[in-house]
């Protein structure tokens, strides 16, 4: 700047100011200004040319994803008929009437663009009885209807256990479906693919239930999905079998009905597509990497697969580790191709192959490059044109107003940015109403935000995590209840079942399919009616009728007709079941065994007879003890009379002073009187209750009355007190006899 400012510059010769640093300046700015415009056109040549690539790449890869996701839509529904299919195999295993019927019911959908050719169970072969389960199998003919073939079964026919569409499926879960690649059926004839899905009984593998879908339907298939594109839609399987071809290039090749085309005939036929090989090879590399950062299984079981040759082998087997892992989930764009002049498009093309979860097909999408190469010369023309003007008028102002409008203003705000000086921003945003203080104040802003948001995503992140630790719990909640209910059903001695709306058994537990001689499978969606036509149940109905009208609890005892042919009473409640909308969907039922309530029931009936007889007894004997007691005690009181007229007559004779010999004489007949009425009821009396002691005792005082009554003819002295204490002591122990 102080140099343009010398004063001089006026007044050199024009030599000199050639030589000047003016004119140094002005020329280098020429040429550095031609440079500039020479190779922004180049540059921008090519930054167009590979934006519009980018662009038709992104176009591309959109219209991949919409088509690969159109496919996956149709082929999940093919996949979850299979897994259906397979799920009513191992539940009705055992019934193959049943199978006959529900397959075809679910293969024939009714649906004017259905692409099923065929489809059906194949059981897993015994090696004791290869030829014990049957397979079956439909297929559609000319007029689209389902037709069985039994031909799969026959020894002529090569095993199907042994076919790439049943061998992988030894090792899939029951709800992933593996997609066979391209081949032509021996017995139908038709050129298909084929959906496996295994079938699972209690985690074994019984065999696999398949979805076949013609390649003539897949082929209309991708027809419809190009039609509103540009190019068009070339599909391969994992094997690199043409599943689909634009018809213009069907028209050029000399294809056979009954030939099965791969990519390496389609190169060898269009050596064009030669150049695709190395893409397709980079697409089961990645297959094959990404199975070996996740083995699921070992060796040992990846023997059961196919023997393929060259790297098919090693491809089938990652397909098989990592399908049951769901890679890839979303459709990967594998690579991207530009293909000198295309054989159906008659020039250059873009190539986007992308690789389809769960089927592992390839999808070519193919797309013409002239136009792009048009809009990329013409758009760096103009721009060109129109940049020259603009270089070398910016050239002019470009050293006087770039330090003053941008390099210290952005010197500046990066210097501020860099140190992290946010009041320093501020300070700019108030000093500056250009871009530059809309910039600090956005960046300010934005800042802002930036804490806001992160404030607002720790506290999202802290709720997620207390919702995952409230479903953790929810989740071993729900395994305990599960397990409980599990080991309830196992174990327990009572008989439970619940069933729907309609009376068909939706659980039972083991005890009740033991006492009614059935497997679960037997009972499981089937009503009382279908499994015992011959035995009529008027209570059962009775009382599940009453819990639906009043959707309340009830119990009652019913008979229950056991497998042995007997019959026991079981004391049955009965509740209404409901779902988690509070909707009523079923009735169930706990009931527990009265036939052993029943035995004791008799055996106390019995006991209580008996006890009544004893007691009837008891009573009569204790009612001959109360009348004896009664007579007893009419005796004492005729005693204690008698005693006491004794006793007045004793004290009345000693009141008149009657001899003693009179008097003892007297007392003796007194006292044998009441002696010989005393013994008379004692001998009343049974033999096991009389007092010997007491009978002897009463003889005593006979032969004391013998001698006092010999007196008249010899008088025996006798001491008065002795003979007083004599008589107490025997009146005395006849009073508490008697009592």
């Amino acid at each position: 700047m102080t140099q343009l400012r010398l004063p001089k510059v006026h007044h050199h010769s024009r030599s000199s100011w050639r030589s000047g640093l003016s004119a140094k300046f002005i020329w280098v700015q020429l040429f550095v200004a031609f440079i500039i415009i020479a190779s922004t056109i180049w540059v921008l040549w090519i930054i167009q040319r590979d934006q519009l690539l980018r662009q038709q790449q992104e176009i591309n890869y959109t219209y991949g994803q919409v088509v690969i996701s159109r496919l996956k839509e149709i082929t999940g529904q093919y996949e979850s008929l299979a897994i259906a299919m397979a799920s009513v195999a191992g539940l009705y295993q055992q019934q193959p009437q049943q199978l006959q019927q529900l397959i075809p019911a679910l293969l024939d959908r009714k649906q004017r663009d259905d692409l099923i050719s065929g489809g059906g169970i194949w059981p897993e072969p015994d090696t004791q009885h290869p030829t014990a389960a049957p397979s079956l199998f439909w297929y559609r003919d000319a007029s689209n209807a389902l037709v069985q073939i039994s031909d799969y079964n026959r020894n002529a026919v090569i095993p199907y256990h042994t076919e790439e569409w049943y061998r992988p499926t030894r090792l899939y879960p029951a709800d992933v479906a593996f997609w066979s690649p391209a081949y032509r059926d021996p017995t139908s004839g038709i050129t298909m693919v084929t959906a496996s899905v295994p079938v699972r009984v209690e985690h074994k593998f019984v065999g696999a239930a398949t979805i076949d879908i013609g390649l003539n339907g897949i082929n209309g298939l991708f027809h419809d999905l190009s039609r509103d594109l540009s190019g068009y839609i070339i599909a391969l399987d994992y094997r690199n079998r043409l599943l689909s071809l634009p018809q213009g290039l069907q028209q050029q090749l000399p294809l056979t009905p009954a030939q099965v085309p791969d990519m390496q005939w389609l190169s060898e036929t269009m050596p064009v597509f030669t150049a695709l090989q190395p893409a397709l090879k980079n697409v089961d590399d990645a297959i094959i990497r990404q199975a070996q950062l996740q083995p699921q299984f070992t060796d040992v079981q990846l023997q059961t697969l196919p023997s393929l040759v060259n790297n098919q082998h090693d491809l089938l087997k990652a397909i098989v580790e990592n399908a049951p892992q769901g890679w890839p989930q979303t459709a990967e764009l594998i690579d991207t191709i530009e293909l000198q002049q295309d054989p159906l498009l008659a020039e250059d093309a873009m190539v986007s192959i992308f690789l389809m979860p769960g089927t592992f097909w390839k999808i070519l999408v193919v797309t013409p490059l002239s136009q792009l190469h048009h809009n990329a010369y013409m758009l760096a023309g103009k721009v060109g044109f129109f940049l020259v003007i603009i270089q070398l008028l910016a050239m002019l102002l470009l050293y006087l107003l770039q330090r003053r409008i941008f390099i210290s203003p952005i010197s500046r705000i990066a210097a501020t940015l860099q140190n992290q000086n946010l009041a320093a921003l501020e300070m700019l945003q108030r000093e500056r109403q250009d871009e530059f203080g809309g910039l600090a104040g956005s960046f300010l802003t934005r800042v802002q935000q930036l804490e806001t948001e992160m404030a607002s995503l720790y506290a999202t992140n802290l709720a997620q995590e207390q919702q995952l630790q409230v479903q953790e719990l929810s989740q071993q909640e729900l395994r305990n209840r599960t397990e409980q209910l599990t080991a309830l059903l196992k174990y327990s001695q009572h008989i439970i079942h619940m069933k729907d709306l309609n009376g068909c058994y939706t659980l039972v537990n083991d005890k009740y399919c033991e006492l009614l001689g059935r497997e679960r499978e037997q009972l499981l969606g089937h009503r009382d009616q279908q499994l015992f036509p011959n035995i009529e149940q008027p209570l059962t109905i009775q009382h599940e009728q009453r819990v639906l009208q009043t959707r309340a609890p009830f119990s009652a005892e019913e008979p229950l007709h056991i497998h042995h042919g007997g019959t026991r009473a079981f004391f049955v409640t009965r509740f209404a079941v409901r779902d988690e909308l509070a909707e009523l969907n079923g009735v169930g039922a706990i009931g527990f065994d009265l036939s052993g309530v029943k035995r004791n029931e008799v055996v106390l009936q019995n006991e209580i007879a008996q006890l009544q007889q004893q007691l009837q007894q008891l009573q009569q004997l204790l009612q001959q003890q109360k009348q004896q007691q009664l007579v007893a005690s009419q005796q004492k009181q005729q005693e204690k009379r008698q005693q006491q007229q004794l006793l007045e007559q004793i004290h009345h004779l000693q009141q008149q002073e009657l001899p003693l010999p009179r008097l003892l004489s007297m007392l003796v007949s007194r006292l044998s009187q009441q002696l010989d009425q005393l013994s008379a009821a004692i001998y009343q009396q049974p033999a096991e209750t009389t007092d010997r002691q007491f009978l002897q005792q009463a003889e005593s005082l006979r032969h004391l009355q013998a001698l006092l009554n010999y007196q008249r003819s010899e008088i025996q002295p006798l001491e008065l007190s002795e003979f007083f204490t004599i008589c107490c002591c025997l009146w005395h122990r006849n009073w508490t006899l008697t009592r």
